[in-house]
């Protein structure tokens, strides 16, 4: 299984390679701002999916990284078991981030403007500073397109946004115009299964990654569904439920 495991690592990384090279080796020779602006954002989205599942796996999840401890406690001990476990995966506040300052603990959500930015700001930030190295300046680099480097910036910050304000409408559910989009909703429930199950569905946003590392995961086995509520059990004000299937009241 392990042989097989990272055979699939590797040929997944080898498509990831040769999709990347072909998309500088597209803008060098067309040199056509469309080709640009298309081939950044195309590339920025299949890029930061690499990265988001690269920083959610082994930084924010700890596999080893050294000087992550605090990170990982924050993110595992905060996020996943202190503040929204599979039996309590909502939370009904005025704010839609935790906060991360110390003291960290009894593990709370944020209760002021301050600490809801700081933590929004944070996760922003982190995923936008891991992608100017490795996405951004790479753009630069090897084609010395400025609108093909603007577009992987835009796309860049876009996405990192994204990440940070869809995981709090996630968690913190409104009614907003977002949870009323399919792809939300699509992503609300692939999400509660990485709440379950943390080695599955790493990618958060983008789970382009989680198809090509196999760590893309639809349902729950038996074992988990007799342990864990239902998404609909979990979180009964999700709009995709149809409105008779509904909980009176959430899981406590």
């Amino acid at each position: 299984m392990k042989g097989l495991q990272r055979r699939r690592l590797v040929l997944a990384g080898l498509a990831l390679t040769v999709w990347t090279a072909g998309g500088y080796a597209a803008v060098i020779m067309t040199q056509h701002p469309l080709v640009g602006v298309v081939m950044g954002v195309l590339l920025t989205i299949t890029l930061s999916s690499l990265w988001e599942w690269l920083v959610h796996g082994y930084m924010y999840h700890g596999r080893g990284l050294p000087g992550m401890k605090t990170v990982m406690q924050i993110h595992v001990a905060g996020h996943h078991h202190g503040l929204f476990p599979p039996t309590r995966y909502v939370q009904d506040g005025p704010y839609p981030f935790m906060r991360f300052r110390r003291p960290h603990r009894p593990w709370q959500m944020s209760d002021n403007a301050l600490d809801n930015a700081l933590t929004k700001l944070s996760q922003v930030g982190l995923h936008f500073l891991v992608g100017l190295p490795f996405i951004v300046l790479p753009a630069w680099w090897f084609t010395h397109d400025p609108v093909f480097t603007a577009s992987t910036l835009i796309t860049a910050m876009v996405i990192s946004w994204l990440l940070a304000h869809v995981h709090g409408c996630i968690h913190t559910p409104r009614g907003r115009w977002i949870e009323h989009q399919r792809w939300f909703q699509w992503l609300d429930r692939h999400h509660y299964i990485h709440h379950i199950d943390h080695q599955a569905n790493i990618n958060f946003l983008l789970p382009v990654c989680d198809a090509l590392f196999g760590t893309l995961k639809t349902e729950l086995t038996p074992k988990e569904a007799a342990r864990w509520p239902t998404f609909e059990e979990a979180k009964p004000m999700a709009l995709d439920i149809p409105h008779h299937a509904r909980q009176q009241r959430p899981v406590s």
